[in-house]
């Protein structure tokens, strides 16, 4: 009998461990599930309000851009209509200066005693183009002479010189009295210069022009007083290279005398010289390494 009773308090107790493993296995999985389900909630929580956030993000970024751009295109507005009244405050202004400017005669500019002279000249030996009314220049000449003791009488020497100083602009082109507008007379390939020369510098100038080409260099506006250079030939220039950057040029010797200094002398300068024979106007002087 109280085997009996051992027996079944040994089932009970065994009962009541396997219902407890039982209870602990479902109790262990319902929190697994817990824990799952509630890890997912704030997850899936989490990832909506962080959507939110990129899109309230997103519409923000987008509405500044949208409002920059607004400013970018008034700005620009407001950019192309103070060009517009600037363009038209200038357009206005030299209408109104055209209106009051009264039309004068070239020859009423003219200095007292030069004379008008216009010559067609490259652009590129324009300076450039670079040439305004009022400005003064230096004309250069690379002149074709009769060579010296030449059996041929068409053999000719080049050479080349500064034949006059301070010469005025009176005009570039049909322009006589306004800045010249450089980009467009850069855009011709000739311009016509209208100088104010002296009655015989005139005649030269013409003549020099007919037996070689004429080259002018700008001036500054400061500097009046004329200077005294010599030709450009082969001679010159190495005695310059040596006396300057002390490199001897090879020059080969000339069996004729080269003209190298041709100095032709304005009214103001010239003095009562005695009768010779010669013509006083022009000084020609002959040197070389072939003159004796």
């Amino acid at each position: 009998m109280a085997l009996m009773e051992n027996k079944k308090q040994i089932f009970v107790l065994i009962a009541a461990v396997a219902t407890g493993l039982i209870a602990a296995v479902l109790v262990s999985n319902f929190v697994q599930t817990t824990i799952t389900y509630q890890t997912q909630s704030i997850a899936a929580k989490f990832k909506k309000d962080q959507e939110l956030k990129d899109d309230a993000n997103r519409q923000q970024i987008q509405m500044f851009n949208q409002r920059i751009a607004e400013f970018e295109s008034r700005s620009k507005q407001a950019e192309q209509e103070v060009a517009r009244i600037a363009a038209a405050q200038v357009a206005k202004k030299a209408e109104d200066a055209k209106k009051e400017r009264k039309p004068q005669a070239l020859s009423l500019r003219m200095p007292p005693g030069k004379r008008a002279m216009t010559i067609q000249i490259d652009v590129l030996k324009a300076v450039g183009g670079l040439l305004s009314p009022g400005d003064y220049v230096d004309i250069i000449a690379q002149l074709d002479i009769p060579a010296a003791n030449a059996k041929d009488p068409a053999k000719k020497d080049s050479v080349t010189a500064m034949i006059f100083q301070n010469i005025q602009v009176m005009a570039v082109n049909g322009n006589v009295d306004q800045p010249s507008v450089y980009d467009d007379q850069q855009k011709n390939t000739n311009m016509k210069i209208t100088l104010a020369v002296a009655p015989d510098e005139a005649s030269l100038l013409s003549f020099a022009e007919k037996n070689g080409k004429i080259e002018l260099a700008l001036r500054s506006s400061s500097e009046k007083k004329p200077a005294m250079i010599s030709a450009a030939t082969w001679s010159t220039l190495a005695e310059y290279v040596l006396e300057n950057t002390g490199a001897d040029l090879p020059v080969p010797s000339m069996a004729a005398p080269v003209i190298n200094t041709i100095v032709v002398e304005s009214p103001k300068n010239r003095k009562k010289k005695p009768e010779t024979g010669l013509d006083p106007s022009i000084l020609v002087y002959k040197a070389g390494k072939g003159a004796n």
